[in-house]
């Protein structure tokens, strides 16, 4: 019976888009304790971002044991505790044995097990270096230099990289050595993809600005080369879900590749990507690009991937995304949801009905968002005395970046915020991936359109509504 129950379990998780190998098991003990719980989170390896998550209540004497399921290779896994975090790198099958002194966090973290010796590594690695993404924040200043300039800095930061695990990796397994490579690479070579619209944004070009055939060159510069036991990597899918479709716009430096602009994409990613990268990015751009596609548009490649991975692991979470997609096309009824303005008055939407509601998904920490900011008000300024609403819904996870966004770039309109981030109850109503993200809804309470257009998209965004108030 138990082995009916654990194949059960693997093939649920299968179905869900989850590369699935084990578990790991964490016990340990905590002294100078600064909360009754902890907790280990790692990423599922799937489609979506969807952490797997346990919570250990301490005993009386702070000691506390967790099983973790974990996806292929090293998982990479966050443990918080208090107003504390670390990680560690374990893989299916191992355990490890941790102590902890709350009073001197990082420094005092140690492991024994069949884990320990990778584990000790990402706690030593914290104390001397930073957590593990301290890595691409350190590229993120390179962004306002020139695309030669930038290239040599980030392979200089790398190198660095590559410096410091030499001179630690001891007895450290091959394995883990060659994904913490992987790992930092994949992470510089998504800074190198969205290298054009950040250095646009950070070096203050207007938003209409066409971005230089030149910027192209730093994406340009990652080699096509792709391997299916990376698949587990979150950095590795993120390239291989974006670089195709970022290169179409530049095809004479793809390696002399010719094709037209609208397939080009599709005929690179048939080329070049191996079996399973080839069905992960074939389903990324499914899911993805729904929120920016008509339902018929979507419907249709549904009905393509069906065909072409009629039982790929990543269909549960496709068929979620397309019967959320049909929810919230043209002339369907917005889902309704309850929120609390920032002077603490609650409400729904449905008490807008009556007046056209422009809902705009945004962060203070996101960039594109905030370069959206002075179109907005040009366009609230513009409908000002009629009845359009402008709602902002912010994901920011703390309550003071939010409030000291919307002070320090004076955003008008209706403000609110719900706890959760990405996985705010509204946020997850209206299949938000990727922000800033706009929804049009007319005065019974229906979407306009399936794709509402920035604030930057003046012209196109004015017809729309001046259209939903007569």
């Amino acid at each position: 019976m138990h082995s009916v129950r654990v194949l059960m379990l693997i093939s649920l998780l299968c179905a869900n888009g989850v590369l699935y190998a084990g578990n790991v098991i964490i016990k340990g003990q905590i002294t100078n304790r600064l909360a009754e719980h902890i907790t280990f989170s790692t990423d599922d390896g799937g489609l979506e971002y969807n952490p797997i998550e346990r919570t250990a209540t301490l005993d009386k004497d702070g000691r506390f044991s967790v099983v973790l399921p974990v996806a292929t290779g090293y998982a990479k896994i966050t443990l918080e505790h208090g107003d504390q975090s670390s990680e560690l790198y374990m893989k299916s099958g191992e355990a490890v044995q941790m102590t902890l002194d709350a009073k001197d966090f990082d420094k005092s973290i140690r492991y024994t097990g069949t884990g320990a010796i990778t584990a000790n590594f990402a706690a030593k690695y914290i104390v001397e270096r930073g957590m593990s993404n301290q890595f691409g924040m350190d590229l993120q200043p390179f962004m306002t230099m020139e695309p030669q300039a930038y290239l040599a800095a980030c392979r200089n930061r790398l190198q660095q990289e590559m410096t410091y695990l030499q001179q630690n990796k001891q007895a450290l397994p091959d394995t883990f050595v060659q994904q913490w490579v992987a790992m930092l690479t994949y992470t510089m070579y998504y800074d190198w993809l969205i290298y054009p619209m950040y250095h646009k944004m950070v070096t203050k070009r207007e938003a209409t600005e066409k971005i230089p055939m030149e910027s192209y060159t730093v994406p340009a510069a990652i080699p096509m080369t792709f391997d299916d036991g990376l698949l587990h990597l979150a950095p590795y899918r993120n390239v291989v879900g974006s670089l195709f479709v970022n290169r179409t716009g530049m095809l004479d430096s793809v390696q002399a590749l010719q094709y037209k602009k609208d397939d080009s994409s599709t005929i690179l990613a048939k080329q070049l990507l191996p079996r399973q990268s080839r069905e992960y990015y074939f389903a990324h751009r499914l899911y993805s690009g729904m929120k920016y596609t008509t339902v018929s548009k979507a419907n249709i490649d549904y009905e393509a991937f069906r065909q072409l991975y009629p039982r790929s692991q990543y269909m549960a979470v496709i068929n979620k995304a397309i019967k959320l997609k049909r929810m919230l096309g043209t002339g369907q009824q917005a889902p309704d949801f309850e929120f609390t303005t920032i002077e603490g008055k609650k409400m729904k939407l449905s008490d807008l009905k009556g007046k056209v509601v422009y809902l705009d998904f945004w962060a203070s920490w996101c960039g594109p968002c905030m370069q959206e900011v002075p179109h907005a008000q040009k366009l609230e300024e513009h409908f000002s005395g009629r009845d359009v609403v402008f709602l902002n819904i912010s994901l920011d996870e703390k309550a003071e970046a939010w409030k000291n966004a919307i002070e320090k770039k004076q955003i008008q309109g209706m403000h609110t915020r719900q706890d959760g981030g990405w996985k705010a109850p509204v946020a997850v109503q209206y299949g938000i991936q990727g922000i800033p993200a706009y929804f049009l809804i007319d005065k019974n309470g229906k979407f306009v359109t399936e794709t509402t257009p920035r604030p930057s998209e003046t012209e196109e965004v004015t017809a729309l509504i001046e259209k939903a108030l007569n």
